[in-house]
């Protein structure tokens, strides 16, 4: 087992460095995150729209503050969840031009425009001409990211390259800056125009329905499914049970999938579909894999099985944080990492939620998660409630919790005595 675990951590240690200083990953991830304020907005404004239908009031409530409800609430995921595809284009060239030292905000706009390059466009006689608000969420995620990515690597070089135009120094800054831009940004907003034209005389039409057919559906397809999400736990736990930051390390890589299938729940749930597409997607992984697992943990050997005096009083002082699911005090203070005796139920215990979770979703005891944006930090009952929309997520959470809990309860209580064999030899 000892020269299993060495070996582990001379090949994995390495890699999940490689991994975690990776700037396209890092700005994957950091590009998704400028768009956490206004979907969390959105989600939070879908759940008060549904909040009547949802524990079974509406009937009785007003037709016309039903009506209120729709008219107030509704239009907000058109602003926030529903483009999220447009902030996140932004938001990977913003991130990743700053690994370049550019300008992040001109990087940022040139790849938003880029996208929209490629986004088809209709034709109202009345209104003119617009985008489909379908274009600019889910379907349109991944070329999102590609153009994101693309777009800033021609800006930045070229930039670099000072293939740009230069003013006098007499010029305002701002100004300067605008014009060295151009060139720069002229170029990826030429490639894509180019790729748009070309897509006109293909059978998709366009840039987005080839990518949405041939890569994106067949990877949310894979993604989306239980063994894919029990492979990327075991990997996540993994990294963290060698002391590396294994959500950052594994959420860079599978958050587009989960995004885009997250997108198509809520766009789903946000037009009153009752049975939304997907069981798996960012809110299911949020809120159901293992939330809750440190609290449960705290509170049974805090108060009921601990006999040493350090376990309790380590779970006493790990209690408050693991409210919020914040699990960095009992990782590092048990400690778990690099914890032979401990690396079972770490592994085992959320893989455990995840399977228990998904069935329950599956056979129809839990409504599947509604693609919600819902904050890490979150309390579990709360967080299950927000990502199903039904107070039956928050059981389930409980649900998950005890099971996750009895799995870990023989481990620490092996731990635990050898913490009271210490303190009486001490």
């Amino acid at each position: 087992m000892k020269k299993i675990m060495i070996i582990l951590q001379e090949k994995m240690i390495p890699f999940s460095e490689k991994i975690g200083g990776n700037k396209y990953l890092l700005s994957l991830r950091d590009g998704f995150m400028v768009a956490f304020p206004a979907t969390m907005f959105g989600s939070i404004m879908v759940i008060l729209q549904n909040l009547p239908s949802t524990f079974g009031f509406s009937k009785y409530l007003p037709e016309n503050f039903n009506l209120f409800l729709n008219d107030f609430f509704g239009p907000v995921s058109n602003a926030t969840m529903s483009i999220s595809a447009m902030i996140i284009a932004f938001g990977i060239a913003y991130q990743l031009s700053g690994y370049y030292k550019q300008q992040k905000v001109f990087a940022g706009i040139i790849s938003l425009s880029s996208f929209l390059m490629l986004v088809p466009v209709g034709n109202d006689k009345a209104e003119g001409a617009f985008f489909a608000i379908s274009n600019l969420g889910a379907k349109g995620m991944f070329i999102a990211i590609i153009v994101g990515f693309i777009s800033c690597e021609l800006y930045c070089r070229i930039s670099l390259a000072n293939i740009t135009i230069k003013m006098p120094e007499s010029v305002p800054p701002m100004i300067s800056q605008s014009f060295i831009a151009i060139i720069p940004g002229a170029v990826p907003l030429l490639l894509c125009n180019i790729i748009r034209y070309i897509f006109t005389y293909t059978d998709y039409k366009n840039a987005i329905e080839f990518v949405y057919q041939v890569l994106q559906q067949p990877l949310m397809g894979l993604g989306g499914t239980l063994p894919a999400v029990i492979i990327a736990v075991f990997m996540t736990q993994l990294f963290w049970w060698f002391g590396l930051h294994g959500t950052l390390l594994i959420n860079s890589i599978i958050d587009p999938i989960m995004a885009s299938l997250a997108l198509q729940n809520y766009e789903a749930y946000k037009s009153g579909t009752e049975n939304l597409p997907n069981i798996i997607n960012t809110t299911f992984m949020g809120v159901f894999v293992n939330q809750g697992m440190q609290l449960g943990i705290a509170i049974t050997f805090a108060f009921f099985l601990a006999k040493s005096i350090r376990m309790k009083t380590m779970m006493k002082t790990v209690l408050v944080p693991s409210i919020f699911n914040v699990s960095e005090p009992m990782t590092y203070g048990l400690p778990i990492v690099l914890n032979p005796v401990l690396i079972i139920p770490w592994i085992l215990a959320p893989i455990a939620s995840t399977i228990v979770s998904y069935c329950a979703i599956n056979v129809g005891l839990v409504p599947k998660p509604i693609g919600a944006t819902v904050v890490w930090s979150t309390p579990i009952i709360l967080s299950g409630w927000l990502g199903t929309g039904s107070i039956a997520g928050a059981i389930l959470q409980i649900v998950d919790v005890i099971v996750m809990t009895i799995i870990w309860i023989p481990f620490l209580l092996v731990l635990d005595k050898s913490f009271v064999k210490d303190e009486v030899e001490g």
